[in-house]
Formats: C-alpha cells, sequence, structure tokens
C-alpha cells in the first residue's frame, strides 16, 4: 500500500510541475501576445498615418497639376502674343525701310 501511495504522490509531484511549467509558458505567451499587440497597434498608426499621408501628396499633385496646366496655357498665350509682335515688328521693319530706302544705301 506504501508504494500506492509514493506512485500516487510521485504522479501528484508530476502534475504540480507540469502545472508549475504550463504556467510558465502562459506567462511568457501572454507577454509575447501584449508585446505583439502593441507592434500590431503601431503598425496600424503607421498604416493609417501613410494613408493621410499619400492621400495629401494625392491631393497635392492634383493642386501642382492644376497649377501647371495653367502656367502652360499662360505660356502658349504668351507665345502666341510674342508670335503677333514679331509678325508687327516685322512688318513695321519692312514698312521703315520701304519709306527710307536711301538711309541705309547711302551709308
Amino acid at each position: 500500500m506504501e508504494s500506492h501511495v509514493v506512485n500516487l504522490q510521485d504522479k501528484i509531484q508530476k502534475l504540480i510541475d507540469q502545472y508549475t511549467l504550463d504556467k510558465k509558458k502562459l506567462e511568457a505567451l501572454e507577454a509575447q501576445n501584449k508585446q505583439l499587440t502593441e507592434e500590431n497597434f503601431q503598425l496600424f498608426s503607421q498604416i493609417e498615418e501613410s494613408s493621410l499621408n499619400s492621400n495629401e501628396q494625392a491631393e497635392k499633385l492634383k493642386v501642382l497639376q492644376s497649377e501647371f496646366n495653367t502656367m502652360e496655357s499662360r505660356y502658349n498665350d504668351l507665345q502666341k502674343m510674342l508670335s503677333g509682335f514679331e509678325s508687327i515688328a516685322e512688318g513695321a521693319i519692312q514698312k521703315i525701310d520701304s519709306i527710307f530706302p536711301l538711309i541705309e544705301g547711302g551709308e
């Protein structure tokens, strides 16, 4: 009978040891879970911030594209005006040359 008691005591001690080991593993896993939860929270925050920055950049790009289109349109208008002025100036020079042909020839 004493061997049954010793055997039972050994089994109880093994269960206690296993429980202690499992409890330590559980505590380690809970700590790891807490750390991973915090890391996930930080990651989600970074993703959200990146998304906001991306949206802001897209809006800035739209504004800059609009400004570029406006400036390009103004540039084209100025080119047309300059071309018109060049034509007027060329015509004026030809008229002046036809009025005063002797000045160039006399020199």
